[in-house]
């Protein structure tokens, strides 16, 4: 148990590494992909419910250290994200590559459009549009091109952790 909690704690940790070294110079049109969000929505195809929800806890709240703005947002969100993809992954087919792509898209653009919603209503932007068009559509389709290699890296990951186990997980 100890083992398995300290290589999680070392994913997170090196998730939320290459996310602010790596991906900040691999942008495309001045837009990031967000790897801590690849990482949780493909645990949460992976595990089960209270699990994968955790898990998108504690990267959402990496994202949240990393960004700065609002502590807690990004980790209520990854939560209630992960919860509701782990509750619909035993009806999932997971071996087929477009379940992952479509569920990081999905989740992408309503993240994402929930946090500049808020925040046009909060501070009064008026690019909403702009923003939408130019940010959250090009990151989620930048985040759906990561999801399927990312949600290999994660399902060999947690194989490893249950040492090839396979009562205790879903795949």
């Amino acid at each position: 148990m100890r083992k398995k909690i300290l290589i999680l704690v070392l994913f997170i940790y090196g998730t939320c590494l290459l996310q602010s070294t790596v991906l900040e110079f691999i942008e495309i049109y001045g837009v990031r992909p967000n790897l801590l969000l690849v990482a949780a929505i493909s645990a949460a195809l992976i595990r089960n419910d209270m699990e994968s929800a955790f898990m998108g806890l504690f990267l959402g709240l990496g994202m949240d250290i990393l960004v700065g703005r609002a502590l807690g947002w990004y980790g209520m969100a990854f939560f209630l994200a992960c919860f509701l993809i782990a509750l619909i992954n035993p009806k999932l087919y997971r071996e087929n590559p477009l379940v992952p792509v479509f569920f990081v898209f999905v989740s992408t653009l309503a993240i994402e459009t929930l946090y500049y919603t808020i925040t046009f209503f909060l501070k009064g932007y008026d690019y909403f549009v702009f923003d939408f068009v130019h940010v959250i559509l090009p990151e989620s389709l930048y985040n759906a091109v990561l999801a399927y290699p990312v949600f290999r890296l994660v399902s060999y990951m947690y194989k490893r952790i249950d040492k090839y186990d396979y009562n205790r997980t879903r795949l």
